[in-house]
């Protein structure tokens, strides 16, 4: 019974100890599973290294206009992130992860800076050179557009390209200039462009000129009419004055949609200069011309121009529609003639006059160049056109008077002027656009006429640009403009009685 019961209580602890040791591995095994302490992560940086935070800092810390340019509130809040960090710049709490906290910062604080708007659109312009002035080599500068105070146009900033632009007008100290971007950007609210021309209107006493000439090719229907904004520009913080920020005539979607790769080109009459990549010298009935697009031509598109252009005018020359129709827009010329001898642009048949060949057609257009035009021109220059345009004693209707006189009828529209068919189309197409007309000086069923119009929405500035950037009303800037130079305020109203009168005209010699 003694050994039974000793041999039970060793089985008892035998088991026991088995439990025990049974237990074991299953608590290895949970302290297995509990996660192993580790070390801290490194924190994660927006630049490679500390030199290149500092450097995207300081660079942060530029502003692309004076600060005095800036709404102060905003421009505050940007100052003391910057008092900040200059306190703590140079010490030992001055790392990588420090830098890029502040320039986060600083940032979000810039892109809440608010340019201080006026009453039309500004720009701002910075040159590499910062002399205040520009030559004819595109040079790099800065640039800020900023819209008026009640209009919400993106303000378009960055980097661009700036030269000489004009003809005439390239020597001038009101510089009119180009503007190059990298990419396409839209200009308030204007169509996307690389492009950008800004004309000075410095020999147009009324700064209007330019403005009512595009306005009323866009009312027409005018193809790929320019579209253009007035704005106050400073350059190199300098205020220069009121310029016209305009489209320029070139190709691409959004300017003059041609396809240069299909025999379609864009023309300018050019009678003595060389600035076109190739001219057509001795048409028949034309004047000369030369090929602005594209930039580069072959010997098929030089065969194919020639062609065309002698087959035109000898269809020109049946003054039959049927025939020339085939190579032209007829209701593209019709609309041309009555703009041109509206507007009467001295330069019209001689320079800066565009036309564009699109799906096998010539087109007249789009329309460029008015600062002398509208009776803004010399009766003193001593050139025949000169004379003729201001109907001198012996030219012309020889009244004296620049709102006289038919203007057009020369090479191309001297042949068109010929077929009664066009001349139809004409008198009928001015009575359609009569009102369009009318509304230019007076007010009629369309509303306020358009001088007015200018006046109310741009008077101040047209000021500005003669009593604080100090152009001169009394000048006559241009041996080619004007020669009774009156004050703005005058020529404004001179303008108005001119335009009344040159539409008066018009319409009695067409009706005739």
């Amino acid at each position: 019974m003694i050994k039974l019961f000793i041999a039970m209580m060793l089985a008892v602890l035998m088991v026991s100890c088995g439990s025990e040791t049974a237990a074991e591995p299953e608590e290895t095994q949970i302290a297995e599973e509990m996660p192993a302490e580790t070390e801290p992560a490194e924190p994660e940086y927006l630049f490679e290294s500390f030199f290149e935070a500092k450097k995207a800092l300081f660079e942060m810390e530029e502003l692309p206009v004076d600060q005095d340019l800036y709404d102060e509130e905003s421009l505050d809040r940007f100052i003391a992130i910057k008092k900040q960090l200059n306190a703590i710049v140079g010490t030992d709490a001055f790392d990588q992860k420090t830098a890029e906290e502040y320039y986060l910062r600083l940032k979000a604080a810039k892109e809440k800076l608010e340019i201080q708007r006026g009453d039309i659109p500004r720009v701002y312009i910075t040159t590499s050179a910062g002399q205040g002035w520009v030559d004819w080599t595109y040079r790099a500068c800065d640039i800020v557009i900023v819209s008026a105070k009640d209009e919400k146009y993106k303000v378009t900033e960055g980097d661009a390209e700036i030269s000489l632009r004009g003809n005439s007008t390239a020597g001038a100290p009101k510089q009119p200039f180009n503007i190059r971007f990298e990419d396409k950007v839209s200009v308030l609210g204007m169509d996307k462009g690389r492009r950008w021309a800004f004309l000075a209107n410095l020999y147009d006493k009324s700064l209007m000129r330019n403005y009512i000439a595009h306005h009323l090719g866009e009312r027409m229907g005018l193809p790929y009419t320019s579209k253009c904004r007035y704005a106050d520009v400073y350059i190199d913080g300098s205020y220069k004055g009121v310029y016209t920020i305009q489209e320029p005539v070139t190709d691409g979607s959004g300017r003059v949609d041609i396809d240069t790769s299909n025999y379609e080109y864009i023309f300018e009459i050019d009678m003595n200069r060389s600035g076109c990549v190739y001219y057509i010298n001795k048409p028949k009935v034309g004047q000369r011309f030369g090929v602005v697009r594209p930039e580069e031509i072959t010997e098929d598109d030089k065969t194919f121009i020639k062609a065309f252009f002698s087959e035109m005018e000898d269809a020109l020359l049946t003054h039959d529609m049927a025939q020339y129709s085939q190579y032209i827009d007829v209701e593209s010329f019709v609309n041309f003639y009555i703009h041109s001898e509206i507007t009467k642009s001295i330069d019209v048949y001689d320079f800066s006059t565009k036309y564009y060949i699109e799906d096998g057609l010539l087109y007249a257009g789009p329309i460029w160049d008015y600062d002398l035009a509208m009776g803004n021109v010399s009766h003193t220059c001593a050139e025949e056109k000169y004379y003729i345009y201001c109907n001198n004693p012996g030219y012309g209707t020889g009244s004296g008077d620049t709102a006289d006189g038919i203007w057009m009828d020369n090479y191309w529209f001297h042949e068109l002027l010929q077929d009664p068919e066009f001349k139809v189309l004409v008198v009928k197409r001015f009575e359609e656009v009569y009102p369009i007309l009318e509304n230019l000086y007076q007010d009629n069923e369309i509303g306020q006429n358009v001088i007015d119009w200018l006046m109310d929405n741009y008077g101040a500035a047209f000021r500005r640009n003669f009593d604080e950037a100090g152009w001169r009303e009394d000048v006559q800037y241009s041996g080619l403009a004007k020669n009774e130079q009156l004050p703005f305020a005058e020529e404004v109203e001179w303008l108005r009685d001119w335009l009344r009168r040159r539409v008066e005209f018009i319409g009695l010699s067409l009706l005739q």
